[in-house]
């Protein structure tokens, strides 16, 4: 359910105001759950599932039913904008998933589903019951999609688009549909045909992003002095990080953090306790006064190539006139 933009402009302005008072006032804008690592594909641009890596054969786990309730109540009760539905795998696996959609759709939350979109054809139903849906579709055609994304799988993505489309246009016009484009070696020059097919598609918006880079994908990835113009890692580090006040993840094994590049920094133990409590919780404050103050990106390597970088510059920037009050 997509909340009102005057309310959501107002919880923004009341995290930034406890970053100045040092307080939580109330929970973060997005909240990520890690529902599955399961996968039915083994991409060859992917971070966990590429041939290769023995995490892509190890067994798949679930994120349970009840814990599922209980995280998706603290939410609404903090106040959480956003629900983002993810994982290491593919979300519409968990055996549950449909249930999920179902329990999520009334709620006073906007909903986020990251998929690789190969769903059974009447899952479309409960896929739409998100705000926004991410397909990652990172092959413009049939051959280039089984080389890259292991199956021959692209004729059932692109009719799943297609029924996705023709759902959001006759039931829920405000429904975003997004394809993702993870950019390499092998796709790099395709970029415009994946435009021109997101156009036949009927979706709107299409997001090119560099695929990240680890021992067993290097097969494909982008070679030195290749340009592209897609989104991806670069060597920037933002002056503070305020992630703290805005964002909270939760991971397959019950850790939780301020950020997916930095699991080591674990905030709380899901299973021992719960968002509330985690959330309002003397680590949790120290992790965020650490980021605010500058001290973790001099902690984590990832830090240098922060996800969060232009996050992070608009909110020092939207801060400036609080402190002149």
């Amino acid at each position: 359910m997509i909340i009102d933009e005057a309310q959501l402009k107002r919880r923004h302005l009341r995290r930034l105001a406890g970053i100045e008072s040092r307080k939580v006032y109330l929970g973060p804008e997005v909240f990520s759950l890690e529902v599955t690592d399961a996968c039915n594909l083994s991409c060859r641009y992917c971070w966990i599932h590429a041939p290769g890596n023995p995490l892509h054969r190890g067994r798949a786990r679930f994120f349970p039913w009840e814990k599922f309730l209980r995280a998706v109540a603290d939410c609404v009760d903090l106040k959480v904008d956003n629900i983002l539905l993810s994982g290491s795998g593919e979300p519409t696996l968990h055996p549950l998933f449909r249930k999920m959609m179902r329990h999520l759709e009334p709620l006073p939350v906007y909903v986020k589903l990251l998929t690789n979109g190969t769903f059974p054809a009447d899952y479309c139903l409960d896929v739409i019951k998100a705000d926004h849906v991410m397909i990652n579709l990172s092959a413009g055609d049939r051959q280039q999609y089984r080389y890259l994304q292991g199956k021959d799988l692209f004729n059932r993505v692109v009719k799943n688009i297609e029924r996705l489309v023709v759902l959001r246009d006759a039931r829920k016009p405000k429904l975003l549909i997004e394809i993702t484009h993870i950019v390499n070696a092998v796709n790099v020059r395709q970029q415009q045909k994946m435009r021109d097919l997101a156009s036949r598609l009927g979706v709107r918006a299409v997001f090119f992003k560099k695929m990240n880079v680890n021992a067993y994908n290097r097969e494909v990835a982008l070679p030195p002095g290749v340009l592209s113009d897609a989104q991806g890692e670069k060597r920037r580090t933002p002056p503070a990080c305020l992630n703290g006040w805005f964002y909270m993840a939760v991971k397959l094994d019950g850790s939780v953090s301020t950020c997916c590049r930095i699991p080591k920094m674990p905030v709380g133990e899901f299973d021992k306790m719960t968002v509330k409590s985690i959330w309002s919780s003397k680590r949790m404050m120290n992790v965020r006064l650490l980021g605010k103050y500058g001290q973790i990106q001099n902690m984590f390597r990832a830090c240098q190539t922060c996800p969060f970088y232009e996050d992070n510059l608009r909110r020092l920037k939207a801060l400036a006139p609080l402190r002149k009050i």
